[in-house]
């Protein structure tokens, strides 16, 4: 029973592991929504063209003005969503390969009949 629970968590974290690898990734700073691509295959392009084209590039006498940097939101991002996603599959391989290895081994113990 705990071999068949162990291998079950394994392949359930496996899988969001997996999904959330090709998951595509946004930020949306001040409510406008920046795609950046999938923790795989990321696509920078909008958030760099945001960045270029961004009004607070220009100086505004007597006022402060913040200057959004939408590419590296997005690899910050990208970044958070590879570390947990890796971690989460990782995790879930181990313990299918620890629920594999617990077999092998009880089944060693039992004599042949």
């Amino acid at each position: 029973m705990v071999r068949l629970t162990a291998v079950f968590v394994g392949v359930v974290a496996l899988l969001v592991g997996i999904l959330g690898l090709i998951t595509p990734v946004s930020v949306s700073p001040y409510r406008q929504v920046v795609s950046c691509g999938s923790a795989i295959a990321p696509d920078l392009s909008e958030a760099r063209s945001l960045d270029d084209t961004s009004a607070a590039n220009v100086p505004v006498a007597g006022e402060v003005v913040v200057d959004t940097d939408y590419t590296q939101l997005c690899r910050m991002e990208l970044e958070d969503r590879r570390l947990w996603t890796i971690t989460v599959a990782v995790v879930g391989a181990l313990a299918m390969s620890a629920a594999g290895i617990q077999r092998v081994l009880a089944s060693r113990k039992t004599p042949a009949r």
